[in-house]
């Protein structure tokens, strides 16, 4: 099979199990069923792996641990859904990072990231009262900074597009933890989830159309 139909094939599925999940839940078994948040991030993680001698198995990895924590999130455990994430930026960052030149050149970018980062995240952070989640939280955020960073000083084909996934990825997690600590904020499963498998089917895009590893 062809690199483009492989490609366009993985995505239809990718799009095609997000559209279940978001079918009304009365509507089909599977969208019936907490688990089935994490099938599309674990399809896309195996379809990614499979294709991983060209693009890498760093990619593949943060998305099973992506889905790990959407099975934990399924099962309300917070914590370890943060950990499963925390591991999948981890996975991110060590794909980014080789690629991370010209880093002056994009230092404006990265600062204002880190401002508004460090700006939204103590405003949460105050709103913890729990101390494991506090200091989860805390551990968490710098983390995923270091993921939008890293996406944004990386020199490689699409950039930018890497810069998006990032940045979605960043609002998603910010509207549960707004959600969660601070306010009830209306539509928050719709905002959090669209964004996020976007954020992820653009990761798997990328991950994909990669001549080779490095």
């Amino acid at each position: 099979m062809s690199r483009s139909k492989y490609i366009s094939l993985s995505l239809a599925l990718y799009l095609l199990l997000t559209v279940v999940y978001f079918l009304p839940r009365n509507f089909a078994f599977f969208s019936a069923c907490d688990w089935f948040v994490a099938v599309p991030t674990l399809a896309a993680a195996i379809l990614t792996a499979v294709k991983f001698r060209s693009g890498g198995a760093l990619i593949p990895l943060a998305l099973l641990a992506s889905a790990a924590g959407d099975l934990a999130g399924s099962m309300h455990d917070f914590i370890m859904q943060i950990a499963f994430f925390a591991v999948a930026h981890l996975f991110y960052i060590a794909d980014f990072l080789p690629k991370c030149r010209k880093v002056r050149g994009r230092l404006f970018g990265v600062l204002a990231f880190a401002a508004i980062t460090l700006v939204f995240l103590g405003y949460v952070m105050a709103h913890i009262a729990s101390q494991m989640e506090f200091y989860a939280v805390g551990v968490y955020g710098l983390i995923i900074f270091t993921m939008g960073a890293t996406a944004i000083l990386q020199q490689r084909a699409h950039r930018l597009w890497y810069v998006v996934a990032a940045i979605l990825f960043v609002f998603s997690d910010s509207v549960i933890a707004y959600n969660k600590f601070v306010t009830a904020v209306p539509h928050s499963g719709l905002w959090i989830m669209t964004t996020y498998y976007v954020a992820q089917g653009i990761f798997i895009s990328l991950h994909l159309s990669r001549r080779h590893s490095r």
